[in-house]
């Protein structure tokens, strides 16, 4: 992710998107930040959040469950907000959202500039309607179909810290299947080099830049 300071672009993005008088009043705030295809925008970890705008690209958000079941909730684009729900206090939650081609958002702290957000009723009023659109859609949600094999590789990316997977009986628990099962797995994607043993018991993936689509593409 790059950021962008410069008041000129600010300027001229501001102008394209349909929030402008929302957030005119927030100018001392805004940046620009620039996303490549497959960075993370939002992740459950981030270090900081971010409330953005998306100005150009498409972006696609969704939900990854303890047992690697995987949620679409959204494909965002032009004028979709991303964000939301960090604006107020809540508990981490498992959603992802993805740059499927080249993005480029107008963006705030939200840590810096949040009494000013808070303050301002056109801006909730736009976060508002964006998540009753959100809650809209998670309500007619179906787990995109996924073999166990690519629940495996999920759960190791996105729920085991660095892609390292560690005690079989553990995560053949959180998987829902047998440890038999889960070996087995395990052993055919060491053999295709998508993961490594690491030790008894222990797998990394070998191919840390799967991404989402990459991962559902494996049969």
């Amino acid at each position: 992710m790059k950021r962008f300071y410069d008041s000129t672009l600010i300027e001229a993005y501001l102008k394209q998107t349909r929030f402008e008088s929302a957030i005119s009043s927030l100018r001392e705030y805004l940046f620009v930040t620039q996303y490549k295809k497959g960075e993370f925008i939002a992740t459950p970890l981030q270090k900081e959040n971010l409330f953005q705008i998306i100005i150009r690209g498409t972006v696609n958000i969704y939900f990854i469950r303890d047992d690697g079941s995987l949620y679409s909730l959204a494909n965002a684009r032009k004028n979709d907000l991303l964000g939301e729900m960090e604006i107020f206090p809540h508990q981490l939650s498992n959603v992802y959202a993805e740059a499927n081609d080249d993005v480029i958002c107008l963006a705030l702290s939200i840590e810096a500039s949040k009494g000013a957000l808070l303050e301002n009723c056109q801006f909730l009023q736009a976060v508002c309607e964006s998540l009753t659109q959100k809650m809209e859609s998670i309500t007619k949600l179906d787990a995109a179909p996924t073999s166990l094999k690519q629940r495996v590789l999920i759960y190791m990316k996105y729920k085991c810290s660095k892609g390292e997977l560690k005690g079989l009986q553990q995560a053949a628990f959180h998987l829902n299947c047998s440890a038999r099962q889960l070996q087995r797995i395990l052993n055919q994607h060491e053999a295709d080099g998508i993961v490594t043993k690491t030790g008894k018991g222990a797998y990394k993936l070998a191919i840390s830049s799967l991404r989402k689509g990459d991962i559902l593409s494996i049969n």
